[in-house]
């Protein structure tokens, strides 16, 4: 992971800001977090999706 992070930072402009550095992060952790959950089977199906978002 500290790899990945040292790559998306490196990646960047030189003028982008701390606040560009630490959304684009906080939005990388979150994929893979995703990714993690939906292989150990965490995830949920687009109708349970749909259902869960009607009773908004």
């Amino acid at each position: 992971m500290k790899e990945l992070a040292l790559q998306i930072i490196n990646d960047l402009p030189d003028n982008a800001t701390d606040e560009q550095v630490a959304e684009l992060l906080l939005l990388i952790g979150s994929i893979i977090k995703g990714y993690r959950q939906a292989e150990d089977g965490e995830s949920i199906t687009t109708e349970q999706l749909l259902k869960e978002i009607s009773k908004w």
